[in-house]
C-alpha cells in the first residue's frame, strides 16, 4: 500500500483527517498525565508555525531544538517543517567546540530551548541567533520569545489569512531537506547528515510494513531523546498510525512510567535493556529462602535455554511464578520491544525472549534515516540484526563491508561534498563502515567495524584515535587504548613510558620507589587523573574517559601486542586485559 502522504507536513494532515484520538500525545506534569488530542496537536502546530513566520522565519531556514522529549518537541518540529524550515536537534552536553561548530555550520537562525538548564548550557552561543524561543513558562528572559507569545502571533496571522498554512504545507517538496542531524566523524569533527522528507517518510512506511500498529489497542511509550533519529522516526510512525503516544521526559523514571502507562510498544537502546536485566538480577539476588532459590533457577534457565526451543513443563512453571512478574514490572502488556541504536548482546536478547518479552533488534545509521534491517514478528533470529527493510537493498562488498542503497539513504553531509562522495559511491551504495554477512535465509549479521569508530551501548560514536593521542601527551603514558564499543561509557588502558619514569618519580618526590611501586602509587594515579581531566574538558559528554587502568609494563612487538609499525593490536590487548577492563565497568 502506498502511503497517502509524501512529506512530514502531509503526514500531519493525514493524521488530522483520519483520526480523532483524545490522547494522541501525552506527557507527565507533576504526577499526572496530560493528554493532547489529535485536533489540538494539529492546531498548535499551525499556530506555532505561523508564529515563526511572524518573527522572521523563512522556508529553508535552519532551526535548532534543544529540549527534553515531549509532545512539544514534536509539535515544534512539525511547525518548522510545515513552513518549509529545517530542524536541527542539538544536545546540550556536547563539547562547546562542537556545539559552536554545529550552530555555525547549519547557519541556524532560530532556537527552541526547553528548560533553564538547557538555556544556561547554550546561552553563550545564543548571540548568534536571531531569536531564541523558550518553552518553559517559568523561564523569563527578556530577549527571548515565549511559547505563548508565539502561539498568539500565529493565531492572529491565521485569522488574517486562513489558507496560508495549507499553501505552505503543500509547497514542501519530498526532496527538500527536512533535518540536519550531527554525528561525530572519525576525526571527531561533527558531520551534519541531511535527511529529506522522502528519506523519513520511506522509513515510516517500511516500519508500518514490519511492525503494524493497532490504532485502537496499542499504546506507545517514548523514552529516548527525540534528537536521536531512531526515536524520532519511530515517533513519526507511531503518530501516523493514530495510536496514543506517551512521552517519558526523564529516562531515569521509565520504570514508573512503564507501570503507569502499561504500553504495548516501546523502542529502547541496549543500555536500557542492560539496566532492566541488572534490576531483575538484583531482585533475585536480594530475595531470601525459597523465593531466591526459585528466582535463581528461573533466571539461569532463561539465560541458558535456546530461545527457539520448545517450552518444557519447567519453563511453564517458571513463566507462571517468575517470568510473569518480570513482565509485569515492564507494564505487563508489551508486544513489541524494539532495540536499536547500538548492538544488543545476543545473550541478553535470548534472555528477554525466554522470559516472554518480545524483543526485536534492528540495525541502521543516521545516514540511512535510520533503519537498514530489523528482526520483526514472525521473522526473528538472535545474533542477527534481521532482514533488510522493504525498500532497502543490502549487499556485502568485496572487503566484507555492509553496503546499503534505497530511498532512505541521506541526501549527503552538509557542506561536505568530499565526505559525501567517500560514503556514497557512484552507484548509490552507502558504505556503512561495518563488516557483516547475510545468511542463507536473508538475515544480516554484524561481524565488526571497518573503521576505528566505536559505538557505545547508548548509540553514541567515539573516535578513539584523537583521544588516545591526547592521553599520551603526558610524561607517564607512552601508549593508550580507548575502550567504548558496546560499553555504557568510555574508559582507557594506559601503558607507561619506562624511560621517562625516573624523571617523573623525581619530579613527584617518589625517587625512592621503583617503577612497579610508583605505577601503583597514589601519586601516579593523581598525575594521570590531572592529565585526563584536561583531555576530558575538550570532549563530548559520552567521549569523556571516566575510568582508566595504568599497566605496569609497556606493550611490545614480541608479545604480539603492537605491530612492527607500532599500532596497537586492539583485539590482542583487549583479551589480555579482559579482567582489568571488566573491573572498570563492574563498579
Amino acid at each position: 500500500m502506498t502511503p497517502s502522504f509524501s512529506t512530514l507536513p502531509g503526514l500531519l494532515q493525514h493524521v488530522n483527517r483520519t483520526f480523532r484520538n483524545p490522547t494522541a500525545m501525552a506527557y507527565k506534569k507533576d504526577r499526572d498525565w496530560v493528554s493532547i488530542s489529535t485536533q489540538e496537536v494539529a492546531d498548535t502546530v499551525q499556530k506555532i508555525g505561523l508564529g515563526l513566520l511572524e518573527i522572521g522565519l523563512k522556508p529553508g531556514d535552519s532551526v535548532g531544538i534543544v529540549a527534553d522529549p515531549s509532545p512539544f518537541w514534536m509539535i515544534f518540529d512539525f511547525a518548522v517543517l510545515g513552513v518549509g524550515g529545517i530542524t536541527v536537534p542539538l544536545f546540550s552536553n556536547v563539547s562547546p567546540e562542537n556545539l559552536k561548530y554545529e550552530i555555525q555550520d547549519s547557519a541556524m537562525r532560530f532556537l527552541l530551548v526547553g528548560t533553564k538548564g538547557q538555556y544556561d548550557a547554550l546561552h553563550s552561543f545564543c548571540g548568534d541567533m536571531e531569536r531564541v524561543i523558550v518553552h518553559d513558562k517559568n523561564l523569563e528572559i527578556g530577549s527571548c520569545v515565549s511559547w505563548d507569545s508565539l502561539l498568539a502571533a500565529g493565531e492572529r496571522r491565521m485569522a488574517a489569512n486562513p489558507n496560508e498554512w495549507e499553501q505552505l504545507n503543500n509547497a514542501v517538496n519530498e526532496n527538500n531537506t527536512a533535518t540536519l542531524i550531527y554525528t561525530s566523524g572519525s576525526t571527531g569533527i561533527p558531520k551534519g547528515v541531511e535527511l529529506t522528507h522522502k528519506n523519513l517518510i520511506t522509513q515510516v512506511y517500511d516500519t508500518g510494513v514490519r511492525f503494524p500498529i493497532d490504532t485502537e489497542k496499542d499504546k506507545v511509550l517514548s523514552c529516548l531523546p527525540l534528537a536521536h533519529v531512531f526515536e524520532r522516526m519511530a515517533s513519526y510512525y507511531y503518530f501516523s498510525t493514530g495510536a496514543s503516544l506517551y512521552f517519558c521526559g526523564d529516562v531515569k523514571k521509565v520504570g514508573f512510567d512503564l507501570r503507569e502507562v502499561r504500553p504495548t510498544v516501546i523502542t529502547l537502546v541496549p543500555r536500557l535493556f542492560e539496566k532492566v536485566f541488572a534490576k531483575m538480577q538484583s531482585n533475585v539476588e536480594t530475595a531470601t529462602g525459597f523465593k531466591k532459590m526459585l528466582g535463581k533457577a528461573a533466571f539461569d534457565r532463561a539465560r541458558e535455554k535456546p530461545y527457539n526451543a520448545p517450552k518444557s513443563l519447567k519453563d511453564k512453571l517458571f513463566d507462571a511464578l517468575v517470568y510473569g512478574k518480570m513482565r509485569e514490572a515492564l507494564g505487563g502488556n508489551l508486544r513489541l520491544a524494539i532495540s536499536g541504536g547500538a548492538p544488543l548482546d545476543p545473550a541478553l536478547y535470548q534472555f528477554f525472549l525466554n522470559v516472554g518479552i518480545p524483543v526485536y533488534e534492528g540495525y541502521g545509521l543516521t545516514e540511512t534515516s535510520p533503519v537498514i534491517a530489523a528482526n520483526y514478528p514472525g521473522h526473528s533470529k538472535v545474533g542477527t540484526v534481521g532482514i533488510p527493510f522493504p525498500q532497502m537493498e543490502v549487499r556485502i562488498g568485496d572487503d566484507g563491508e555492509i553496503l546499503a542503497r534505497g530511498p532512505g539513504v541521506m541526501k549527503g553531509y552538509h557542506n561536505k561534498p568530499k565526505e559525501t562522495a567517500e560514503t556514497i559511491d557512484a552507484e548509490g551504495w552507502l558504505h556503512t563502515g561495518d563488516l557483516g554477512n547475510i545468511d542463507i535465509e536473508g538475515y544480516l549479521k554484524i561481524t565488526g567495524r571497518k573503521k576505528e569508530l566505536f559505538k557505545t551501548a547508548n548509540g553514541k560514536y567515539v573516535a578513539p584515535v584523537p583521544i588516545e593521542q591526547a592521553l599520551t601527551a603526558n610524561k607517564i603514558a607512552d601508549m593508550a587504548m580507548v575502550i567504548a564499543e558496546k560499553r555504557p561509557f568510555t574508559t582507557a588502558l594506559l601503558f607507561p613510558d619506562l624511560e621517562n619514569l625516573k624523571a617523573v618519580r623525581i619530579e613527584l618526590g617518589c625517587e625512592a620507589m621503583d617503577n612497579a611501586s610508583f605505577l601503583r602509587s597514589e601519586q601516579a594515579a593523581a598525575y594521570i587523573q590531572q592529565a585526563l581531566d584536561q583531555v576530558n574538558e575538550k570532549l563530548n559528554h559520552w567521549e569523556k574517559v571516566q575510568k582508566f587502568y595504568l599497566a605496569d609494563h609497556a606493550l611490545t612487538i614480541d608479545a604480539g601486542e603492537i605491530t612492527p609499525t607500532l599500532k596497537i593490536r586492539r583485539h590482542v590487548v583487549e583479551e589480555k586485559f579482559r579482567r582489568e577492563i571488566d573491573a572498570m565497568y563492574a563498579a
